[in-house]
């Protein structure tokens, strides 16, 4: 995906004079918390690019990036959940317009919202040169929003009458909407309202200064416009390079992005706090028309990494992604246990534990699923800061990102102090930092760290095992010190290894060997950090290739299948979407819960995808821990058993029916059910289903099902 530009290729440093303070275009419209220009600058001539490479800010907000990367000469993409800053970015990078044209455009809508105002007996006011007049103020009815959009906004954050002009303005702007210039005025809009018409401050937080009772909305509108109409002639030389922002989850990037197609990442992700980012845009989003009820900012928050409690659901299981992270979860600990001292109760501070899980899961997955867009060699800079914003427990943020992505097959290439700053509660200086990243190749990175994983455990094992054995048991204090021991540097992400050998990987093949015919050595949970190497009959769990295939009319939603990923989250979708456990099971089942997390005695923490409950034509009732497996994972006998303990422990009265699900190349979906038996759990049945339209199920294929059935 790499896109041609408007400028030779050459080293960055010979072009770096290009100064932010040249032209402003950044500040057409920006958030107060945006990383500074020069600090794009700075990376870009570091990382050493030529000019056919392609730039990804995964968290572009109001597109610092993109600028300058725009300036530099080098192609970019940005992606952005919040659609207010994610429309200031697409029209930030857009420099086709004919600036004299633009603001002679801008001055028929003002006329026009100006025409409207004196209608209404409003005078703009003296300071705005552009229009004479002499109006008489008389009493009018003030336009206002509906009574439950103005819910959405901060209270008192516009008053009356300068809402009253701002709904005119844009009024105004409708009317005489034209493609070429509607959405630079309506940017302009939305700068003003943050920067004069309405009545916020920004400090730490936003939040709501003395009320205005007036403002002049189109003077300070024009201005912007005019801003805008000032600065394009400087940039448009370079109008022709590449510039496409995505309004999309930063933590699934590969739904946008095509594979291997970015070469460097320059991004500033939110840090784990108590801003809601989505306040800061609260006043513009709604008076625009991005967020109009209370379903629209739900949303909103949904698709935005998890960084302070005011966007947290129950529904959310980023947490599980750092599970086995222990410095993540004593941080979490430490606040937990630090709320409970000073007798905290309200909603939210409740929450601050588990909003520190939640970023750092959110945070691993987008590391995890971003690695499907990058190129081999790619190079990444995040900027990131520490915290102490929840109850001012200690945060490292960039450590522990720099953790997250080492387990995760990253390369570390160096932490940089940014600058410092003040923290507010305790007045300590906090660190800001550029995490630097390097992505080695996935075949590389897998072997890096499969060989670092199969040296420590293959150490444990050996120091432990005697001939005859059929169990070796560890615990996960010996991962650390045996890899102390070997000198290998360990992520503190722990559970990467136990489910890398389970799941991808595999035990070492000295391991391996040591197992008698027909039976193989897998490792099992034995308590809270303990693990278990234990001898079981070899039955692996793959698809049987030589089995028929049933086709099933496709009910999968049409936008979900747009969307939808080769992954467990895909896969469990698309069972839940066409019924197909019912089919499978001849069962009525019912969807419960996802990724039901517990303790289970003498295995400690576990957790199972789905949780399906259903009764027969019998009357009698069932729970089916569903396990699904998308990509290179593959299912494990160690899964299957934690379920049927799981349901044991929570559903004793109901008759338990664990299944798999595997997806298989061209669509299919494998099915698998397991039951108990002498040798333990077995496969118990198989089937394999291919969802297709439902017009290529044709006759002849119902006449074979009929006749198999």
């Amino acid at each position: 995906m790499r896109t041609g530009t408007a400028l030779a290729p050459q080293s960055v440093k010979e072009n770096n004079k290009l100064k932010a303070e040249d032209f402003s275009v950044h500040d057409w419209y920006r958030f107060v918390l945006s990383f500074p220009p020069h600090l794009v600058r700075d990376y870009l001539a570091k990382f050493d690019l030529s000019r056919d490479r392609v730039v990804l800010d995964p968290f572009c907000g109001t597109g610092t990036t993109l600028v300058e990367c725009k300036k530099l000469g080098f192609a970019s993409f940005g992606i952005e959940a919040n659609p207010m800053p994610c429309f200031a970015s697409r029209v930030k990078t857009d420099w086709e317009v004919d600036p004299a044209s633009l603001f002679e455009h801008a001055r028929e809508v003002a006329e026009r919202a100006a025409r409207t105002l004196q209608a209404d007996g409003i005078e703009e006011g003296d300071d705005l040169p552009l229009f004479k007049r002499k109006l008489a103020r008389k009493t009018t009815a003030l336009r206002t929003l509906p009574k439950d959009v103005m819910a959405l906004l901060l209270t008192n954050s516009i008053s009356p009458l300068p809402l009253h002009k701002s709904l005119v303005l844009l009024e105004a702007i409708e009317e005489l909407a034209d493609e070429r210039y509607t959405r630079y005025e309506r940017l302009a809009l939305g700068k003003g309202l943050v920067a004069g018409i309405g009545n916020l401050e920004f400090g730490p937080e936003v939040g709501v200064g003395p009320a205005k009772a007036d403002a002049p909305v189109l003077d300070i509108w024009l201005r912007g416009v005019r801003a805008m109409a000032d600065d394009l002639p400087t940039v448009q030389e370079l109008k022709g390079v590449h510039a496409e922002v995505f309004h999309a989850d930063a933590r699934q990037a590969p739904r946008v992005l095509r594979p291997n197609s970015v070469d460097a990442v320059i991004t500033s992700p939110p840090y784990p706090n108590e801003k809601d980012y989505t306040r800061t845009t609260r006043l513009e989003s709604v008076l625009l028309g991005f967020i109009s009820n209370k379903q629209d900012l739900r949303a909103l928050k949904q698709d935005l990494l998890r960084s302070n409690t005011r966007g947290v659901y129950k529904s959310d299981h980023d947490d599980l992604h750092v599970s086995e992270h222990d410095e993540i979860q004593r941080i979490a600990e430490a606040i937990e246990k630090r709320r409970i001292e000073l007798g905290k109760t309200s909603g939210f501070e409740r929450l601050y534990a588990r909003v520190t899980k939640l970023y750092f899961g959110g945070m691993a997955r987008h590391l995890a699923d971003l690695r499907h867009v990058l190129r081999r060699g790619a190079q990444l800079a995040y900027v990131v800061g520490d915290q102490a914003s929840y109850l001012r427990v200690m945060i490292r943020t960039g450590q522990l990102l720099a953790d997250i992505a080492d387990s995760l097959g990253y390369e570390i290439v160096d932490i940089d102090l940014f600058r410092t700053r003040l923290a507010t509660a305790t007045r300590e200086q906090l660190r800001e930092e550029v995490v630097l990243l390097r992505w080695p190749g996935k075949s590389r990175a897998t072997t890096m760290s499969t060989n670092r994983y199969s040296a420590i455990l293959e150490n444990i094992f050996h120091s432990k095992f005697k001939t005859g054995m059929r169990q070796v048991d560890f615990e996960r204090e010996e991962l650390i010190t045996t890899a102390a021991q070997l000198k290998i540097e360990l992520p503190k992400n722990l559970g990467d290894l136990i489910y890398s050998s389970r799941y991808r990987a595999g035990l070492p093949d000295s391991i391996r060997t040591l197992a008698g015919k027909g039976e193989a050595w897998i490792i099992r949970p034995a308590g809270r950090a303990k693990y278990r190497f234990v001898l079981v009959p070899d039955k692996p769990i793959t698809p049987n290739e030589s089995m028929t295939m049933t086709k099933v009319p496709d009910a999968t939603p049409g936008v979900v299948a747009k969307y939808a990923f080769n992954d467990e989250q895909a896969l469990l979708a698309k069972l839940r979407y066409n019924r197909l456990i019912d089919i499978f099971t001849c069962v009525t089942c019912y969807s419960l819960q996802n990724h039901l997390r517990t303790t289970v005695p003498n295995m400690g923490q576990v957790e199972t995808d789905e949780i399906y409950v259903g009764v027969d034509k019998k009357g009698a009732h069932y729970v089916l821990p569903i396990q699904a497996k998308g990509g290179p994972d593959h299912i494990s006998i160690v899964q299957i058993e934690q379920d049927v303990a799981v349901c044991t422990q929570k559903f004793p009265s109901l008759i338990c029916r664990p299944v798999a699900a595997q997806f298989m190349e061209g669509g299919i979906i494998a099915l698998f059910e397991f039951e108990e038996s002498s040798e333990g759990l077995g496969i118990a049945s198989e089937k394999h289903y291919k969802l297709v339209p439902p017009e290529e199920v044709t006759e002849e294929d119902l006449e074979n099902y009929r006749i198999r059935g």
